[in-house]
C-alpha cells in the first residue's frame, strides 16, 4: 500500500497516544483484505476510499476510549467506595467484638439479624426492658469506641 505512511501520520496526528497508530493502521489493513472489491482503481479515488476508511477507524477507537474511560472511572469509583466499604465494616465488627459478651450479641441479633428489640430479649431470655437498658449501653459503648479508632 503506497499511501501508508500518509495513513500512519493521519493517526498519529488525531491520536493522544501516536503509538497506537500502527494498531489502527492494522485495522485498515483488514477493511482492505475484507473487501477488495471496494478499493477503487483509480488511486486518486483509492487514496480517499483509504482516508474515509481511516476515518471510520479512528472514530471507532475514540468511541471505544470513551467507553473504556468511562468503565474505568466507574469501577475506581465502585472500587474505591467498596475499600471504604471494608474498612467500615471491619471497624464496627471489631467494636461489636470488644463489647461485653451479652452486649455484643443483643446488637448482632438486632442489628444484624434484624430482630426487634423485644424479639431479641425473647431469644435471649432476658426482659423487654432490661435488653432496651443493654442495648443503649451497647450503643454508647461502640459510639464511644468507634470515635476513638477515627
Amino acid at each position: 500500500m503506497t499511501n501508508t505512511p500518509r495513513l500512519l501520520g493521519f493517526f498519529a496526528n488525531r491520536l493522544e497516544r501516536p503509538d497506537e497508530a500502527a494498531d489502527l493502521l492494522g485495522e485498515v489493513v483488514v477493511v482492505v483484505c475484507r473487501r477488495p472489491a471496494q478499493v477503487p482503481d483509480d488511486p486518486d479515488e483509492a487514496r480517499m476510499w483509504l482516508f474515509g476508511v481511516a476515518r471510520r477507524v479512528l472514530a471507532n477507537h475514540r468511541r471505544g476510549r470513551r467507553r473504556r474511560d468511562a468503565l474505568d472511572a466507574r469501577l475506581r469509583e465502585n472500587f474505591t467506595e467498596s475499600i471504604d466499604d471494608d474498612v467500615v465494616r471491619i471497624e464496627i465488627r471489631q467494636a461489636v467484638g470488644s463489647l461485653p459478651p451479652d452486649l455484643a450479641e443483643l446488637v448482632r441479633l438486632v442489628h444484624w439479624d434484624g430482630f426487634s428489640l423485644e424479639e431479641a430479649a425473647r431469644h435471649l431470655g432476658i426482659p423487654p426492658s432490661t435488653a432496651r437498658g443493654r442495648h443503649a449501653r451497647a450503643r454508647h459503648l461502640l459510639r464511644t469506641e468507634l470515635a476513638l479508632s477515627r
